[in-house]
């Protein structure tokens, strides 16, 4: 089972500058090395917010933007708000992150797992208020 909480990170008090600039804080999880033989390699763009996801970003209200979140995981950032629109995907993501498919995962820093906790509840929201779930 996938552990949604572990001892927290410190989290960058300069968050909200990643709305607007497009820059992130280097990459702070120690198991990027050892998931590589697992998935892809990180590109360049998976270490900053696109300009997709800051545009989501924007588009939630304050209390629901996850700065956390794009901080420290700026590739589910950004594949979040590729999929926000979709539905069907976008839940895909969320089951992804519950479920540990590729073992030994730690989970997510408290302040993170809120973040996609409340995430989740908004987008299930959106649906059942438009009769779509």
């Amino acid at each position: 089972m996938f552990r949604l909480f572990r001892v927290p990170k410190a989290v960058p008090a300069t968050t909200q500058t990643l709305i607007d600039s497009g820059h992130s804080m280097p990459d702070q999880n120690p198991l990027i090395q050892s998931d590589q033989r697992r998935r892809a390699l990180p590109s360049e763009q998976d270490h900053k917010l696109t300009t997709l996801a800051r545009q989501w970003l924007r588009s939630l209200a304050a209390r629901e933007r996850p700065l956390a979140l794009c901080s420290m995981y700026p590739r589910l950032a950004n594949r979040l708000a590729t999929a926000w629109e979709d539905p069907v995907q976008t839940e895909a993501i969320f089951d992804e992150l519950m479920i540990d498919h590729r073992g030994g995962r730690l989970g997510f820093a408290p302040l993170v797992a809120s973040e996609l906790m409340r995430l989740h509840r908004l987008h299930e929201k959106r649906f059942e208020s438009n009769g779509n779930s």
